[in-house]
């Protein structure tokens, strides 16, 4: 008699869509639970056992832990963690600030410290460091909430007479609600993240919940933008009809002034973008793992670039147009020869990092040199990425060309400010279609040329 193996059927990966429940139950429930920590330092203890209660529920559901030992951990951190919190926020004797954010949220560190412990013990694979990670993680949550208190109404803001007065801010529910809600969508959302090996599901959760306190802290309103749309449409019957020819100045005729500086901005975008991508080249090469000639040339090449990129375009403009004059197109083109510089050197050496190292080994070890390995085994491989890389260059040095002329590099930009300043919106209207049109030109352009050569 032969036995039948039963047909085994694959297991199903974890989804992020499966986690999303479970998240939003236990993000709603450690909000509740904000209400003990509002009643002062005595339920510090209190609120954070039932936030270790909650956690360890969220566990348990999941199927990631139902040890007595992990519910001992988590009970642990939240009595200490958070009672060393309330300890801390209801002490204090000075302002909520930075410091005081720091401190205070220590405490939700260890807490979260203890959910790490608990989910390295129970998936194989992980690191300690992503116990460390989850206390980073709570604590972030913790400190965030508490800068962002005050713009979002959660305590009263005090002026610096009554901060001086010795005043404190009124701690309201809301904030130790908002600090539980925002702690628990970080920490729990890694938590699963890291069971589930699903980087996505934490990604959204700390997205959406940033987006949420920038959304209050820069104090947007959809009601005051509606509330405006009377005006804005009175506003914007001032653009049309575009209005294509004006007195240059004083006393001389009508005529076309837009055309000259738009060749000029043209010319400024050729100018940067070339000069830029063949600067870049070398860089890129130097930046790239694959292809640094050493340590010390990869550090150095990779140190120039990041401090290039954290310079804006408009800074360089207005660096360059001080130097050279105001108004000159020279400064325009060094303006985006440097933006150009940043740009692609930071594009294309990423592509570097991912060529076919074979090629370079093979070629080192025929004895050629390394400017000959790069010549011959590593640009042929990115060749392709780097014409298109130029021609998306160009692209984006048309768009940013105009702004520049805002602060006095030359070419369209420069007009449009001067329009704008006169209050002539016909006229910047049609300024406006110029580029428009040019830019959707380019584009295609751009966009067919990078199609054939990739």
């Amino acid at each position: 008699m032969t036995a039948v193996a039963e047909e085994v059927r694959p297991v199903e990966p974890p989804k992020s869509i499966h986690y999303v429940l479970p998240l939003l139950g236990g993000v709603i429930a450690a909000g509740a639970t904000g209400i003990l920590g509002s009643m002062g330092q005595a339920m510090g203890p209190i609120w954070g056992l039932a936030l270790a209660a909650i956690v360890f529920a969220i566990f348990a559901w999941q199927g990631i832990t139902r040890s007595v030992l992990d519910a001992v951990i988590l009970a642990i951190g939240g009595v200490i963690g958070i009672g060393y919190f309330s300890t801390v926020v209801f002490g204090r004797t000075s302002v909520i600030d930075l410091r005081l954010a720091l401190l205070a949220s220590l405490g939700w560190a260890l807490f979260g410290l203890g959910v790490g412990i608990v989910v390295v013990r129970n998936r194989q694979g992980l690191r300690p460091g992503a116990a460390l990670a989850q206390g980073l993680v709570w604590s972030g949550g913790a400190t965030l909430t508490m800068l962002t208190a005050g713009a979002m109404g959660f305590v009263t803001v005090l002026n610096s007479r009554r901060i001086d007065a010795g005043e404190l801010e009124e701690l309201t529910t809301r904030l130790f609600v908002a600090i539980a809600v925002v702690t628990a969508a970080f920490g729990l959302a890694v938590a699963l993240s890291l069971w589930a090996k699903l980087p996505a599901l934490s990604g959204v959760s700390v997205v959406f919940v940033l987006t949420v306190l920038a959304y209050n802290e820069i104090g947007f309103s959809m009601a005051d933008l509606l509330s405006q749309l009377g005006p804005i449409g009175e506003f914007a019957t001032r653009f049309w009809p575009p209005v294509w020819t004006w007195p240059k100045s004083l006393g001389q005729p009508p005529t076309n002034n837009i055309i000259e500086p738009f060749i000029e901005t043209i010319q400024i975008a050729i100018v940067g973008a070339t000069v830029g991508s063949l600067l870049a080249l070398p860089l890129a090469f130097m930046a790239s793992r694959a292809t640094a000639h050493n340590r010390w040339v990869y550090g150095v090449s990779k140190g120039f670039m990041n401090l290039m990129r954290t310079i804006p375009d408009l800074i360089w403009a207005v660096f360059f147009a001080t130097a050279v004059g105001f108004g000159s197109p020279f400064a325009g083109a060094l303006a985006m020869t440097m933006f150009s510089l940043a740009i692609m050197s930071k594009l294309f050496s990423e592509t570097v990092d991912a060529i076919d190292v074979g090629p370079l080994e093979a070629g080192k070890a025929s004895g050629a040199r390394h400017s000959q390995v790069i010549q011959y085994t590593a640009f042929p491989q990115v060749s392709p990425n780097y014409v298109a890389y130029s021609f998306y260059l160009f692209e984006l040095n048309i768009r940013a060309s105009v702004i520049i002329g805002f602060v006095g590099a030359g070419g369209i930009g420069r007009l449009l400010d001067e329009r704008r300043s006169f209050f002539q919106w016909d006229q910047v209207m049609a300024i406006v279609i110029v580029i428009f049109v040019s830019v959707l030109i380019i584009e295609a352009v751009s966009i067919y040329a990078r199609r054939k050569l990739l």
